[in-house]
């Protein structure tokens, strides 16, 4: 498994923002190449959202978290950035803390936690 210290470097500081359905941030792959076969659930200040209320847009694609599958997995390379994009409410100014799950076919599980500072 990786240490935290690395996997809280996978969001990308000062990329939250609210959007025209919700809020969304970046991340960065700083970890290793590997493939998504699940995305989600995230939190935002315990809030859950399930993988159908999140999309992931990439350089070349954009996904919905339900369409992440086994069967329709995601690569992701080693420096590739993405948007996670949240539909639900926009979030209110001040600090917001997030917890992050994905589900990778080569080491499975995957958490992280960040927090930032919608202004």
């Amino acid at each position: 498994m990786f240490p935290a210290f690395v996997l809280n470097k996978l969001y990308i500081k000062g990329s939250l923002k609210n959007n025209d359905k919700g809020f969304q941030f970046d991340l960065k792959n700083v970890v290793d190449s590997g493939t998504l076969v699940e995305i989600g659930p995230i939190t935002e200040d315990g809030e859950p959202y399930n993988m159908a209320s999140i999309t992931v847009v990439t350089s070349t694609q954009e996904r919905t978290g339900d369409q992440v599958t086994r069967t329709n997995p995601l690569p992701v390379h080693l420096g590739m950035l993405f948007t996670l994009k949240v539909n639900g409410e926009p979030l209110k100014p001040g600090e917001h803390s997030f917890n992050v799950s994905v589900l990778t076919r080569e080491i499975g599980r995957i958490k992280f936690d960040f927090q930032d500072t919608l202004a």
